[in-house]
């Protein structure tokens, strides 16, 4: 048996619209995440995968959508995603599988199974898991009991430290956290949304967040505000024993005009 670990990229908040020239607050989103797609060839080495943790999409247009698969093509490698508040969930079922974009929720390698779930309350901004994704998980940590268990989805379950973003999170958390406190195999959870690196531990469970490829939101920050970060993204390795490391990636610029003003999106 191969040692190797599995070697995997987590992408979020790409924000594209159906127009490749529209702005969100001062940055091209096609741009921004094109300059992240070069640094990942030039820089990521060899993975087994790409994860994208949600709003793939600004307006949910088909277009946005297929464009991103298009882009990922070129590497060669399954991608998987979960929805993010501001795509629209119909029609990414109806866009994907397009190029190497898959709709699979549950991905069973080596020792390890990902465990992908949707957060999303259509039309509003803060994350829910519903009965039928709260089913989904407990059905895949059961049925998979030797496994370890690495799960992802759009919004944070535990605070990150901004007032303003904390109480757009994920709104039934306790009941996220109920339902996996009898399984040790979950090693890490993994989410998109707050727009900046975090990194945390709950119950033992390691939590990572990873930075947008396009605009950054200030960290411990009361009300809404941008910080001048380059985008980025998160290299992620799963080993065979069940341990994790990961870190940051991030371009050496920003990318756009910083819009020191900014006041929400």
């Amino acid at each position: 048996m191969s040692h190797d670990p599995l070697r995997i990229i987590q992408i979020s908040d790409t924000h594209l619209f159906d127009d490749t020239e529209k702005t969100l607050l001062g940055i091209k989103t096609q741009e921004s995440f094109q300059a992240v797609i070069d640094h990942l060839k030039k820089s990521a080495g060899e993975i087994d995968f790409i994860i994208h943790s949600g709003d793939l999409s600004q307006d949910g247009s088909d277009s946005a959508y297929l464009r991103l698969g298009d882009m990922f093509k070129e590497f060669e490698v399954p991608v998987y995603y979960v929805p993010g508040n501001h795509d629209n969930a119909k029609q990414m079922q109806h866009s994907y599988p397009y190029e190497t974009i898959f709709n699979d929720k549950h991905i069973i390698l080596k020792t390890w199974h990902i465990i992908l779930l949707n957060s999303q309350i259509p039309e509003k901004v803060p994350g829910y898991l519903d009965e039928s994704q709260l089913r989904h998980l407990k059905h895949c940590l059961t049925s998979y009991p030797e496994h370890h268990a690495m799960i992802v989805f759009h919004h944070q379950p535990l605070p990150v430290g901004s007032q303003w973003l904390d109480k757009l999170g994920l709104t039934n958390a306790d009941e996220f956290w109920q339902t996996i406190a009898n399984h040790p195999t979950v090693k890490g959870i993994f989410f998109g949304h707050v727009h900046q690196e975090h990194e945390a531990i709950k119950n033992g469970i390691k939590c990572y967040s990873v930075p947008s490829t396009c605009i950054q939101f200030k960290r411990q920050q009361d009300a809404f505000g941008l910080e001048k970060l380059p985008p980025g993204y998160r290299l992620i390795h799963l080993y065979e024993d069940g341990h994790i490391e990961t870190k940051i990636e991030r371009l050496s610029e920003y990318i756009g005009v910083f819009d020191v003003d900014a006041k929400g999106y």
